[in-house]
């Protein structure tokens, strides 16, 4: 592996850690920055669930802020990434996994959504800064429950 690589993995982390960072201090815009302008998100609730597909910042940001802005608090805990980067380090694929943590109120009770989360990610490197151009979230457990019990 060049070092030019092994440069573009941890670059490629960081991204990764930032969304999740981005999300739990509910910072939508920042967030869709991570994206191309005409960047990609599909989502998928299960293996084999339909593929819902959101294009364009705009519409990534106004995602990002539904799911984040009614909680009283996100949390997310990044677990292993894979990447695959091209001979010219510019373009990657990779694999990463989250534990994402909302809490929300529900008719007076705290609740907990605790999502367990596999990210398959395209990334693209314009003008030095790695971009996410497609990323599939794809929800493999969710538990759902009144916090503290």
């Amino acid at each position: 592996m060049t070092p030019e690589m092994m440069q573009a993995k941890m670059e490629l982390k960081e991204l990764a850690d930032v969304f999740s960072n981005l999300a739990d201090v509910k910072d939508a815009a920042g967030q869709g920055e991570l994206f191309l302008p005409d960047g990609k998100l599909e989502f998928q609730i299960g293996f084999d669930g339909e593929i819902n597909n959101i294009e364009g910042r705009e519409a990534l940001v106004a995602a990002f802020a539904a799911t984040i802005n009614p909680c009283k608090a996100v949390y997310h805990i990044n677990g292993q990434q894979n990447v695959t980067i091209n001979d010219d380090c510019t373009e990657a694929e990779g694999t990463a996994y989250c534990e994402a943590t909302l809490v929300t109120e529900e008719n007076g009770k705290d609740i907990i959504t605790t999502n367990y989360v596999r990210y398959s990610d395209i990334y693209v490197k314009v003008d030095g800064k790695w971009y996410i151009k497609r990323r599939r979230t794809t929800f493999l457990i969710s538990d759902k429950h009144e916090l503290g019990k």
